[in-house]
């Protein structure tokens, strides 16, 4: 119960990061303004430009004037420093011109001209933060853990700081204050530092002793970047403006250290685990390279600079590429068939922008050719729906043929492991059900290894009957109250080793090291059981493959207890005679 719920709080969390990515974009509060913009000026900031017919022109700033925020309080430095806060609100401070001083209060009013936002920018950061935001949220909905939650904080990246804290500036003070400094000291550069305990934990916990330091190092450097942040946030004059070096080596720092450790995670994995780290790996140096230039540029961007804006932009587009090269690499073989995905999104595609063609083809037809506006619209229905009821046929007919072009091999495969199903109804003896399970299979299927178990008695080991890629010193047997077999009793169903932790010592390693266990079972007896490796190319067996061998394994059993039933009628058969030979003996003697 713990964990399903634990998923769902991430998956809450993810949601509420959402609503403030796209409230910050579309919140009145985010376009109201003081009438200035501030530069660092020791602990103070210089007025960089003021804002005609704002407050702060009426109080008549200028450029240069320096203002003492060093005095406000927490939440009175973060309004005015964000600029955002609910139209009539005022902050009162002291500013120096000249070598005189004076106290001036500025009032924020809806800010006046066109939004922020171009409507590139605010697509690109939607899309961006929509995106990361539901794969993190999947991902953890799946497979809540500490690593599923560090990658829902670093989802928390999405959201913009200054942004968050505008649109949460009807909060009043003090509690402002605290609201803010949470927002720019978590959402920031520390969802960055999230990486770390998620890829010392990626693709499963540390195993050895190397990687639990590594686990260790890692959680730590995230607990002092949360401290450090926290400090920055509270007494950096402007925030993510006055240390943006600090902060900019802070992350490329962070950055290295995390493709170190997952260089190195990479090097201990083996198997699909390498190749999901190799994905990983590809995402976060794209990404890396995105938020680095992102945050250099920020600055620059914030002073007005237009192709600073536009930098920042295309960075946030590329810095989508971590959480979707992640989702590749976690869903593509446990969650989401992406050919499956493929084939049905192109067959809807087809038919529904075949839909849109046809129609639109008659109403411009019917509009050249027919004056009478009657005759045109009861021509355009009439085709509407006889174009409906041949749905169903347009539908079958697109889906075979992309099937059958676009995914040939599968396509194939799935033709090949039917036959192996209907053959095994005529099975005359168990080499044949063994074969087909251990040796038929893991070809069509591109499968690195395959090994079949079975027993004669009840409480009797299972042994391995056929197997392609064990070696004589892999096990032979596995005992009947093994963590396997009582697994798979209690499912009666497919399952991945990785999915519920077994890994017996004597089972194949490397390449040929099973992944996916399909239970063979007859009247709910466990008879016997497969056991298949990834692909050659090291991913595992996807849903729909999965499913061919769990029909496979269903037909082995019935052809299991097919050739013992024939097996049996042949002893009593010859038992039979036996006896009529021994009586027709007695009697004639």
């Amino acid at each position: 119960m713990a964990r399903p719920l634990v998923g769902w709080l991430l998956v809450a969390f993810a949601a509420i990061l959402l609503g403030l990515a796209w409230g910050e974009r579309f919140s009145p509060l985010n376009d109201t303004t003081f009438g200035v913009a501030l530069i660092p000026s020791g602990r103070d900031a210089a007025v960089l430009r003021v804002v005609p017919a704002s407050s702060a022109a009426s109080a008549g700033l200028r450029p240069g004037d320096v203002l003492k925020i060093s005095n406000l309080s927490l939440s009175d430095r973060y309004r005015l420093m964000t600029g955002g806060s609910p139209p009539g609100t005022i902050v009162s401070v002291a500013v120096s011109s000249g070598g005189t001083q004076r106290m001036v209060s500025l009032e924020a009013s809806a800010a006046s001209g066109a939004r922020r936002y171009t409507p590139i920018a605010l697509a690109v950061f939607l899309f961006g933060a929509t995106l990361t935001l539901l794969i993190v949220a999947t991902i953890a909905a799946r497979k809540p853990s500490v690593a599923s939650a560090a990658l829902v904080f670093y989802g928390a990246g999405s959201v913009t700081t200054y942004g968050v804290t505008q649109l949460l500036s009807f909060i009043p003070n003090p509690w402002f204050g605290a609201a803010a400094v949470f927002v720019n000291a978590a959402f920031a550069t520390l969802p960055v530092f999230a990486l770390l305990p998620f890829i010392v934990r990626f693709p499963a916990s540390p195993s050895t002793k190397s990687a639990t330091v590594r686990m260790h190092v890692g959680d730590a450097i995230f607990l002092s970047a949360a401290v450090f942040f926290t400090f920055e946030a509270l007494f950096e004059p402007l925030v993510f403006v006055s240390w943006s070096t600090v902060d900019s080596a802070v992350q490329i720092g962070c950055g290295a250290i995390v493709l170190v450790f997952a260089i190195l995670c990479y090097h201990d994995a083996r198997g699909e685990g390498r190749r999901r780290i190799a994905w990983v790996i590809a995402g976060f140096v794209t990404t890396a390279i995105a938020s680095v230039a992102i945050n250099l540029l920020a600055p620059a961007a914030y002073q007005g600079s237009a192709t600073a804006r536009f930098l920042v932009d295309a960075g946030q587009l590329l810095s989508v590429a971590l959480p979707v090269s992640l989702a590749y690499a976690i869903l593509r073989h446990r969650v989401l068939d992406i050919g499956f995905a493929i084939n049905r999104t192109v067959v809807y595609a087809v038919m529904t922008g075949l839909v849109v063609a046809v129609v639109s083809f008659v109403d411009w037809l019917t509009s050249k050719l027919l004056s009478e506006q009657r005759l045109a619209l009861a021509i355009e229905a009439l085709v509407t729906i006889s174009f409906g009821f041949a749905l169903n046929w347009i539908h079958g007919r697109t889906e075979r043929l992309i099937d059958r072009v676009v995914f040939r091999a599968r396509h194939i495969a799935e033709k090949r492991i039917e036959y192996r199903i209907a053959a095994l109804g005529f099975a005359e003896s168990s080499t044949a059900v063994d074969d087909a399970l251990a040796g038929d299979a893991p070809l069509i299927l591109d499968l690195a290894s395959a090994a079949v178990f079975s027993r004669l008695t009840p409480g009797s080991p299972f042994r391995r009957n056929a197997s392609i890629g064990w070696t004589d010193n892999t096990a032979t047997t596995v005992d009947a109250d093994s963590i396997l077999v009582r697994t798979l009793r209690s499912l009666e169903r497919p399952v991945f080793l990785d999915d519920v932790a077994i890994a017996p010592a004597m089972f194949p390693g490397g390449a040929a090291r099973p992944t996916l266990a399909v239970p063979i079972v007859a009247q709910h007896e466990l008879i016997g059981f497969a056991l298949y490796g990834n692909h050659g190319d090291g991913g595992s067996p996807d849903p729909e493959e999965v499913a061919l061998l769990a029909k496979l394994a269903q037909a082995a059993g019935n052809a299991y207890g097919a050739v013992e039933a024939r097996r049996w009628r042949e002893r009593a058969s010859v038992l039979e005679e036996s006896l009529h030979g021994i009586a027709t003996a007695q009697l004639t003697s």
